[in-house]
């Protein structure tokens, strides 16, 4: 018996499998009988690959037992105490102190709060760049169920609902990639989450000036690299409105609160940054009165740079 945990990405039958057919023609009757008569075929063609066509998990590389490339039982949340704005990882916290990083308490990043799912590394690493460079694109449904976890027990503005914003590339390297991660990330996590809720609202957030690579640059050089690169170009959907910006991984957050910036100048009331990934900084021991002497330093030179 194969464990639940071995759900896949991919398999031979391609991405619209009868289950999700089902999902998306008739009702609820005939996708019981689909899914019914579906089920012991499925159960049989997996072991006539198990045997004729064995392979290993391209994240764990353990042999699979399935007709599929990827298995999801290594993919964990991340447990962190976390800033309560950024979402950057906290050492211990001090009892009555609020949760809030050192930057984000001498500088407020344009948006209002940040949320992922888990650490950018092990398989959750492997799995984003499956779906960025191996154009495995069925990893953007995993991916998207993940986002869509982190943001179901966070709360948004309840008049309207939230306006889903993937952060978009720039059309040359749209065109090189031959789709955007962030909004098949975006589409794919909007199929977990309540439509009452959630609407997407794609091309209007728009790149109009390639960026170089953020590695290596210091912070003033990537917030110079970013700076003017997006625009809203239509104000008057997104004002007073709820905005999610979704992305793949958050490093810095320079792009990302770039975006927020623009979009808050558009009129946006609420701002929230969704990633599947984040980078953690190493975590360091907040000290009793609450900030660390790392997280000083830190926190003035983003508030010099910002004046």
């Amino acid at each position: 018996m194969v464990p639940e945990t071995w759900r896949v990405v991919f398999s031979s039958s391609g991405d619209l499998a009868p289950e999700r057919a089902a999902v998306r023609g008739s009702g609820l009757r005939s996708r019981l009988w689909i899914e019914a008569a579906w089920h012991p075929l499925r159960i049989a063609m997996d072991g006539i690959a198990a045997v004729l066509l064995p392979s290993d998990c391209k994240i764990c590389t353990r042999v699979l037992t399935r007709l599929s490339r990827i298995c999801l039982n290594s993919l964990r949340p991340a447990e962190v105490i976390a800033c309560s704005v950024c979402g950057e990882a906290l050492g211990t916290h001090p009892a009555g102190t609020e949760l809030l990083c050192g930057v984000c308490r001498r500088a407020h990043p344009r948006f209002d709060f940040a949320v992922s799912y888990g650490s950018y590394d092990g398989a959750l690493r492997r799995l984003v760049h499956l779906l960025k460079y191996e154009q495995l694109r069925p990893a953007a449904g995993v991916l998207g169920a993940k986002l869509a976890q982190a943001l179901s027990g966070r709360a948004f503005a309840a008049d309207q609902r939230a306006l889903v914003i993937p952060v978009p590339l720039h059309p040359t390297k749209r065109r090189q990639r031959g789709f955007n991660q962030s909004e098949l990330i975006a589409r794919s996590a909007l199929k977990e989450l309540p439509s009452s809720r959630f609407e997407l609202h794609n091309g209007n957030l728009r790149r109009t000036r390639a960026t170089t690579s953020q590695t290596g640059l210091t912070s003033h050089q990537r917030r110079q690299n970013v700076r003017g690169a997006f625009i809203v170009t239509a104000p008057a959907p997104v004002k007073d409105r709820t905005v999610v910006i979704v992305d793949d991984v958050y490093t810095t957050g320079t792009t990302l609160n770039e975006c927020a910036r623009v979009l808050r100048g558009a009129g946006a009331r609420q701002i929230v940054v969704a990633t599947v990934a984040r980078v953690y900084r190493e975590v360091v021991e907040i000290a009793p009165h609450g900030v660390s002497n790392q997280e000083r330093n830190v926190a003035a030179l983003v508030e010099a740079a910002a004046g």
